[in-house]
Protein backbone atom coordinates (compact mmCIF):
# COMPACT_ATOMS: atom_id res chain seq x y z
CA UNK A 1 0.00 0.00 0.00
CA UNK A 2 1.22 3.51 -0.84
CA UNK A 3 1.71 5.75 2.17
CA UNK A 4 0.77 9.41 2.35
CA UNK A 5 4.31 10.68 1.73
CA UNK A 6 4.55 8.64 -1.47
CA UNK A 7 1.22 10.05 -2.70
CA UNK A 8 2.42 13.60 -2.01
CA UNK A 9 5.69 12.94 -3.85
CA UNK A 10 3.88 11.47 -6.87
CA UNK A 11 1.45 14.41 -7.02
CA UNK A 12 4.33 16.89 -6.92
CA UNK A 13 6.10 15.05 -9.73
CA UNK A 14 2.91 15.02 -11.80
CA UNK A 15 2.33 18.76 -11.31
CA UNK A 16 5.97 19.49 -12.16
CA UNK A 17 5.66 17.55 -15.43
CA UNK A 18 2.44 19.35 -16.30
CA UNK A 19 4.06 22.74 -15.65
CA UNK A 20 7.03 21.76 -17.84
CA UNK A 21 4.77 20.77 -20.74
CA UNK A 22 2.70 23.95 -20.42
CA UNK A 23 5.86 26.08 -20.38
CA UNK A 24 7.24 24.26 -23.42
CA UNK A 25 4.01 24.78 -25.36
CA UNK A 26 3.85 28.44 -24.36
CA UNK A 27 7.41 28.95 -25.60
CA UNK A 28 6.54 27.24 -28.88
CA UNK A 29 3.53 29.54 -29.35
CA UNK A 30 5.66 32.60 -28.60
CA UNK A 31 8.15 31.49 -31.24
CA UNK A 32 5.28 30.97 -33.71
CA UNK A 33 6.07 27.30 -34.11
CA UNK A 34 3.13 25.13 -35.14
CA UNK A 35 1.68 23.12 -32.26
CA UNK A 36 1.19 19.43 -32.80
CA UNK A 37 -2.31 18.05 -33.30
CA UNK A 38 -2.49 16.78 -29.72
CA UNK A 39 -2.51 20.24 -28.12
CA UNK A 40 -4.80 20.22 -25.10
CA UNK A 41 -6.47 23.61 -24.65
CA UNK A 42 -7.71 22.62 -21.19
CA UNK A 43 -4.11 22.84 -19.94
CA UNK A 44 -4.05 26.51 -20.92
CA UNK A 45 -7.44 27.12 -19.32
CA UNK A 46 -6.29 25.41 -16.12
CA UNK A 47 -3.31 27.73 -15.92
CA UNK A 48 -5.17 30.97 -16.60
CA UNK A 49 -6.53 33.09 -13.74
CA UNK A 50 -9.79 31.63 -12.56
CA UNK A 51 -9.00 28.28 -14.18
CA UNK A 52 -10.47 25.28 -12.43
CA UNK A 53 -8.04 22.63 -13.62
CA UNK A 54 -5.34 22.83 -10.97
CA UNK A 55 -5.76 21.31 -7.56
CA UNK A 56 -3.29 22.25 -4.83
Amino acid sequence: MINNNEIIRLRRQMHQRIRAVVAERRLARQQDLPDDHTFDHSAVAAESPGGHGEVN
